[in-house]
C-alpha cells in the first residue's frame, strides 16, 4: 500500500520493541519508532533495529501522546496513512496486511475518510479485561450510533490528514476512545478487519486498571455530553447535505 508507514510507540518494552521494528522492516514498510520516555534500554533496542525515523523525549507522557507525536512526524515525512502497531509483540504482520488489503479495496476518497480497526481474535484478554472492552464498545455506540466489536484494539490504520484537523485532549489510553468518537462525528467511517494476536509470557502491558479505567470513564462522560450538544447534530447535518 502506497503512502503508509507504521508507528510503533513504546515505553520500557526492551524485550520486544526491536523484534517488532525488524518484522515490519522485513516486509518493506517504513517504521517511525516513538520512545515515550523509556527508563530502560528500549530506545537503544529500537534504534538497533533500524527504524526509518525515531521520535524520543525524556518524560513518559502516555500512549495517546506518543501516537500523536508519531502522526506529526509521519506528516512531516510526507506519509498519508499510519498503521499504529503496539511494541509489546501482540500484533501480527498478517493482521496488518489484512488491514491494508481492506484499505486498498476502498476508493481513494473512502480511504482518506476511514479508520480501520484491527478486531482481535482474543478480545478482552488485555487492557483491563472483557468488562473494559465491552464498556468501551457500549459507549461508542451511545456516542456515535455505530458498533465496533473491539474498540480497545491498538492496531489501527489512520488517515493522517483527516486526523490532523482534530485537536485531541487525551494523552493516555483514553485517546484511543476519543479518536474514534470524535472522528466519527466528522464523518469518518469506522471499519473493522479481523486480526490475530499473540499474548506471550514475557509481554509487558502498561495499562493500569484503576487509573486508566478512570481516565476512560471521564473521557466517556465528556464524549457523551459532547454527542448530545455537538456530535449527533453535526452527523445529522452531514447526512442532510449528502442527500
Amino acid at each position: 500500500m502506497e503512502g503508509v508507514c507504521f508507528i510503533v510507540p513504546f515505553y520500557n518494552n526492551t524485550n520486544s520493541v526491536g523484534g517488532v521494528v525488524r518484522s515490519i522492516n522485513e516486509i518493506g514498510y517504513k517504521v517511525i519508532a516513538v520512545n515515550d520516555g523509556s527508563t530502560d534500554d528500549s530506545l537503544a533496542k529500537a534504534e538497533a533495529a533500524n527504524p526509518y525515523a525515531t521520535v524520543s523525549y525524556q518524560k513518559n507522557r502516555g500512549k495517546g501522546y506518543a501516537i500523536r507525536a508519531g502522526f506529526k512526524k509521519a506528516l512531516e515525512l510526507g506519509f498519508e496513512y499510519a498503521l499504529v502497531f503496539d511494541a509489546d509483540g501482540q500484533h501480527t504482520i498478517s493482521g496488518a496486511e489484512k488491514m491494508m488489503a481492506l484499505a486498498q479495496s476502498l476508493t481513494e476518497k473512502e480511504r482518506q475518510r476511514s479508520i480501520i480497526v484491527g478486531s482481535r481474535s482474543q478480545r478482552g484478554i488485555d487492557s483491563g479485561g472483557k468488562f473494559a472492552n465491552n464498556f468501551s464498545n457500549f459507549w461508542l455506540t451511545v456516542q456515535t450510533g455505530r458498533k465496533l466489536p473491539d474498540t480497545q484494539s491498538g492496531c489501527r490504520l489512520y488517515p493522517l490528514k483527516k486526523i490532523a484537523k482534530i485537536h485531541f485532549f487525551g494523552n493516555r489510553y483514553e485517546f484511543e476512545t476519543e479518536v474514534l468518537v470524535r472522528s466519527a462525528w466528522r464523518g469518518v467511517k469506522l471499519l473493522v478487519a479481523p486480526v490475530d494476536v499473540i499474548y506471550g509470557p514475557d509481554r509487558v502491558t502498561h495499562f493500569r486498571k484503576g487509573a486508566d479505567f478512570t481516565r476512560i470513564s471521564i473521557m466517556n462522560t465528556f464524549l457523551t455530553l459532547g454527542a448530545i450538544c455537538y456530535g449527533y447534530p453535526r452527523m445529522a447535518l452531514q447526512k442532510l447535505f449528502e442527500k
